[in-house]
């Protein structure tokens, strides 16, 4: 009996994907975001999809902090690599409104200096948006996002700081002939502003229907640090009482590692790193350039690839360079069917 049920709810889940498969939607050509891959996910359209995503980063080569002169550096060696998975979704509730899932993951973070070898899950972030503005005559549509991010991952790769943060935006969607122009401007306000700092970011999106099949892309991402946090000043009064050399070397490989990264960094850990040091805002800016291109399989299914650089400074940052691979799958349904 239980083997049958499961066939049928198989079944008719089968018959209800294929059924959202086969519908036609007012802005099916338009394609995804690539980059700034927390809080652009998604895009303006409220749309039902499951987005897997792969990030391959290259850290800095050099990396400015507080305590590079006192240690007779210009700035601090790092190197190394940050790889992760992440599974990210939405769910539409109806044209105007949608539920999302914007981060997830694991990642591994492997330095080549200074910095130990660090694995962990990272925070978990979720939200509603209401499209206020929907157009499909003009290929227009602005619309309002609320994402919360909880404090739920791991401090072996910055995350769990504090009581977590909320992040209104706006987004925005304009279609011109084959021409794609989409962005986001927003907030992140953390919740108990010492462990993480207050950030102003904007995202900039263009793409071009070659073929269908083919939608070279460019974005360009900034994050401004508007006030800085203060972690953590335990660190700083061990600095000062044991001396440089003992308390960095008491500190690294050790659960207060990633304390002692905030402490003297003089940037922002960009888009999935918030690390709340007192002095992040000594490098407000953080600017970064992608190229690459989404392939739509099928109807429902879209591949991408996107190379994202770095426009400031890479020693300003935790950022050199990133590969993303990702696909999209979409599902053009909503949940006011169910009621229908």
């Amino acid at each position: 009996m239980k083997k049958c049920n499961v066939l049928m709810t198989l079944a008719l889940g089968w018959i209800f994907l294929a059924q959202g498969l086969s519908e036609a939607g007012d802005f099916d050509r338009f394609i995804m975001p690539m980059s700034n891959p927390v809080y652009t996910v998604g895009g303006a359209l409220n749309k039902t999809f499951v987005r897997p995503v792969f990030i391959y980063q290259h850290l800095p080569s050099k990396v400015d902090t507080v305590v590079d002169k006192a240690l007779g550096l210009k700035d601090l060696p790092l190197d190394g690599h940050v790889q992760g998975m992440a599974i990210q979704a939405g769910v539409s509730i109806n044209d105007r409104w949608s539920l999302l899932a914007v981060k997830s993951g694991y990642i591994e973070v492997r330095p080549d200096n200074i910095l130990s070898d660090r694995d962990g899950w990272v925070d978990l972030a979720a939200g509603l948006q209401y499209s206020f503005y929907y157009s499909p005559k003009s290929q227009t549509v602005l619309t309002g996002r609320l994402i919360y991010e909880f404090a739920s991952g791991s401090d072996q790769v910055f995350q769990g700081n504090g009581n977590g943060n909320i992040s209104p935006s706006l987004l925005f969607l304009k279609g011109i002939d084959k021409v794609e122009l989409a962005g986001a401007l927003g907030f992140v306000i953390p919740m108990d502003s010492p462990e993480e700092d207050y950030l102003f970011f904007d995202s900039w999106h263009a793409s071009y229907e070659v073929v269908p099949w083919f939608h070279p892309l460019i974005e360009i991402n900034h994050f401004y640090t508007i006030k800085a946090g203060d972690r953590e000043s335990y660190v700083r009064k061990a600095i000062k009482k044991e001396g440089l050399g003992n308390a960095v070397s008491q500190m690294l490989g050790t659960s207060q590692e990633d304390d002692l990264v905030a402490s003297i960094a003089t940037f922002n850990g960009c888009d999935i790193i918030n690390l709340g040091g007192k002095y992040s805002s000594e490098h407000r800016n953080f600017a970064t350039m992608a190229i690459g291109a989404r392939f739509p399989i099928t109807s429902w299914l879209t591949l991408g690839y996107a190379y994202e650089f770095n426009l400031t400074p890479e020693e300003n940052g935790l950022f050199s360079d990133r590969h993303y691979v990702d696909a999209v799958i979409t599902i053009p349904f909503s949940l006011d069917k169910l009621f229908k």
